[in-house]
């Protein structure tokens, strides 16, 4: 297992983007270092980056787990590489449309009742200031992805684009920050809850408070487009090689949450 030593490198500052909080977060030049905070954060990035690797989905951050030694203190983390280019920076959708719209996203969304008018309104703003197309597939295969992983924090400063800051010219974010998929939060999820409890109480974000109202509205509009090929074996094997970093019985209960998520959304197969 990797290890590195932050010691002498300044914790990255809170943002607050987060609705949970904010994991500790480390860049040491093209690399992003994260921590878990709440629970199993780290595991959480790492299984499911890795799973994509057998899915349609072709840009999406990959993370590598590592131990990081911060402070006199070994915490469990992940890797993962700077998807951002020289010159680019990162801005949330609740961002940009504070600066063209002179208000927060999620104060607009708030307004709407339904949650197709509150998806097609940010696909067709998103669009109209960035020049980006594709924005409705883009954000069903969020949507999708993150109804199959239980991904709970997908608010409006977690929904992002990239922007070239010399160009202007603006691009897709890479699919990442699952950190809080999987039933991660040990706090809102103990580890010797019921699962099945546990994912009937998770809440999604943004456009509706359940995945599958999110999924239904996405698809009615934008059709659907997440495809994964990977197999129980292949969920098994992976946990396996995390034997050691995380104990034997969060890696049966993730097992357990991803077999249930397979039965549940067979149509992704």
């Amino acid at each position: 297992m990797e290890r590195i030593n932050l010691d002498a490198v300044p914790q990255e500052a809170l943002t607050g983007h987060t609705s949970k909080g904010d994991q500790p977060k480390w860049q040491v030049k093209e690399k992003w270092y994260k921590a878990d905070h709440m629970g199993y954060e780290a595991l959480s990035e790492i299984i499911v980056s890795h799973l994509l690797t057998r899915s349609n989905v072709h840009d999406f951050v990959l993370y590598q787990p590592v131990v990081i030694e911060y402070q006199g203190r070994e915490l469990r983390g992940c890797e993962s590489e700077n998807f951002r280019k020289k010159g680019e920076m990162l801005v949330p959708l609740e961002r940009l449309h504070r600066a063209h719209e002179g208000q927060g996203l999620a104060q607009t969304l708030g307004r709407m009742t339904e949650p197709k008018e509150r998806l097609q309104y940010t696909v067709n703003f998103v669009e109209r200031v960035t020049g980006l197309s594709d924005v409705g597939q883009y954000l069903t295969t969020l949507l999708e992805l993150d109804a199959f992983f239980l991904n709970e924090d997908r608010h409006t400063n977690n929904l992002a684009v990239i922007r070239g800051e010399d160009s202007g010219k603006f691009r897709l974010c890479p699919i990442f920050d699952n950190g809080l998929a999987l039933l991660s939060d040990l706090h809102d999820y103990p580890e010797d809850a019921d699962i099945y409890t546990c994912i009937g109480a998770v809440q999604a974000k943004p456009f509706a408070r359940t995945f599958d109202e999110q999924v239904e509205a996405a698809n009615d509009l934008y059709g659907s487009y997440l495809k994964l090929s990977f197999h129980k074996k292949d969920v098994t094997e992976l946990l396996k090689s995390l034997q050691g970093f995380y104990s034997e019985g969060l890696l049966r209960r993730v097992e357990g949450i991803i077999f249930e998520q397979m039965r549940r959304y067979g149509i992704y197969f």
